[in-house]
């Protein structure tokens, strides 16, 4: 069964109480990217959700994740064989999914606190490492998240998001991958307009 939302649940919630949580660095650096973004998405949920609203939050996203480079390495292999039109309509499908859980998940972050132990070089990449602790439920494990982040003409774009060593990428193209081999790749994408009519 076709479960990406359910599956990455625990990725986008933990990622949105880190970003919502960071604290003061540098507009040069990706967590200073990070907390400008999320800075700008909590003064947007305080107001009234008007159609404007949404429309801005949704612009706030789209200038925080990296939509290509997540639909590409999602589909992995596959991505090559696919026309122009399937890439589009696909990436189209997976940026809406993000988008809703984001929006739906974002304001349940309050009972969390977070710890930075800062960014280090990896690759081609910059890798934000984070502690997540419950603040009301105690007995909860802290959640270790790294965030994955590069730069696309002169701009950070998260790329991934790493939840106690579970990539959110990783997830998406085993379960991806599952289905097209299974089914085909047009299954796939009607499981995920599925999910999008079901939000």
């Amino acid at each position: 069964m076709f479960n990406l939302a359910r599956s990455t649940a625990l990725h986008v919630l933990v990622a949105a109480v880190v970003f919502l949580m960071c604290p003061w660095a540098s507009a040069a650096d990706a967590q200073g990217f990070v907390k400008g973004k999320q800075e700008a998405l909590v003064a947007l949920l305080k107001k009234p959700a008007t159609p404007a609203t949404q429309t801005k939050i949704e612009s706030v996203f789209d200038e925080m994740l990296d939509y290509d480079a997540l639909a590409e390495a999602s589909l992995g292999a596959h991505w090559a064989g696919l026309s122009v039109a399937e890439r589009e309509d696909f990436q189209g499908v997976l940026k809406q999914l993000v988008r809703n859980s984001y929006r739906k998940n974002l304001k349940k972050t309050l009972s969390y606190e977070v710890t930075f132990s800062g960014q280090t070089s990896a690759k081609d990449a910059v890798l934000v490492k984070s502690v997540a602790r419950n603040r009301t439920v105690k007995r909860e494990e802290p959640v270790k998240v790294d965030y994955v982040l590069h730069q696309v003409k002169g701009a950070w774009r998260v790329k991934d998001i790493v939840t106690e060593g579970s990539s959110l990428v990783q997830n998406y193209r085993q379960q991806f991958n599952r289905i097209i081999k299974k089914n085909s790749f047009a299954e796939l994408i009607r499981r995920m307009k599925a999910k999008l009519e079901e939000a």
